[in-house]
């Protein structure tokens, strides 16, 4: 049970497990994507139809007795659920014989709930890890089967995070259906519980007021959704590219502000440093790189990003 192209990582390792006997892909329905709003297939779907596995969509889970009867069918020894983004009812928990596991991106109990990977980025940690679990009626609240650690580096983001995850989640999920017997669950310990709540969109507002770590942050943790924004004379400004140009400075002018431009960037004025924007895209128009933008839309110096 998966959606998002984390989940395909981790089903693409389980297939190729030949004492894995895969019977079921459950995803969450196709959803309306973008501007035209096209009716587009999450990436499970997508690859399990290109490897052949029976795929469904329920669109909801409670009270949904034909789904219910559907698993009970199959008689799975396990269920595993990867970022499917539904809660999972007692009636589908009780279900396996080994009962549902879970591959959570972050070490449990912290950056419990929907969003793990964009939070740990967001708060500028220097490590967060795979957690399996079992899973229990809670919101990640579930006994732990394996831990790993994984290191945050400068320059990870969404992307190349999820991915290193996505591989370590796979090793230690694999490790975890072979030792399922005689792995011993652990409680966790729910004082140092923190919450990693779903992304909403007005987050992708940059506040210009913040540190340049903290816009970076911002960056890297949210480029693939919602991006990050700001306007430019009463128009939506997204920011594709961006890197720390220098922090620690000391300037009277308003955060915000554009204080240079080069060749290649805009730089802006921050709480506590400038910060470089490289490649952009004003409402209504294409992404282009920063001297196109200079050339198209003549900011210059002085102008102020809200």
């Amino acid at each position: 049970m998966g959606t998002p192209e984390f989940a395909v990582d981790v089903l693409q390792k389980l297939i190729e497990q030949q004492f894995v006997n895969l019977k079921l892909v459950v995803t969450q329905p196709d959803k309306p994507v973008g501007r035209k709003q096209i009716l587009t297939a999450p990436a499970a779907k997508e690859f399990a139809q290109k490897v052949g596995v029976k795929v469904v969509q329920p669109e909801k889970l409670k009270n949904n007795v034909e789904f219910f009867e559907l698993l009970k069918k199959i008689s799975p020894d396990t269920i595993v659920v990867v970022a499917y983004g539904k809660i999972l009812p007692k009636e589908v928990l009780e279900i396996p014989k080994y009962g549902c596991i879970n591959v959570h991106a972050s070490l449990l109990p912290e950056y419990r709930g929907a969003a793990p990977i964009q939070r740990v980025l967001m708060d500028g940690k220097e490590y967060t890890g795979v957690t399996i679990m079992k899973m229990d009626e809670g919101l990640d609240t579930g006994d732990i089967l394996l831990q790993k650690e994984v290191k945050i580096e400068n320059d990870d983001d969404i992307l190349t995070l999820s991915k290193k995850l996505a591989e370590v989640g796979s090793q230690l999920l694999i490790e975890t259906l072979k030792n399922i017997e005689s792995i011993t669950p652990v409680k966790q310990d729910h004082r140092r519980a923190t919450y990693a709540p779903p992304i909403k969109k007005e987050e992708g507002k940059i506040d210009w007021d913040m540190s340049v770590k903290e816009i970076y942050n911002k960056f890297r943790a949210l480029k693939i959704w919602p991006g990050i924004f700001t306007t430019f004379k009463e128009k939506l400004l997204k920011i594709h590219d961006m890197e720390v140009a220098q922090d620690n400075i000391n300037s009277n002018v308003p955060n915000g502000t554009v204080v240079e431009i080069d060749d290649s960037s805009i730089i802006i004025k921050v709480r506590n440093g400038l910060i470089k924007l490289k490649l952009l895209q004003l409402e209504g128009g294409k992404k282009i790189g920063a001297r196109d933008f200079i050339n198209g839309y003549k900011i210059k110096r002085g102008d102020v990003l809200a």
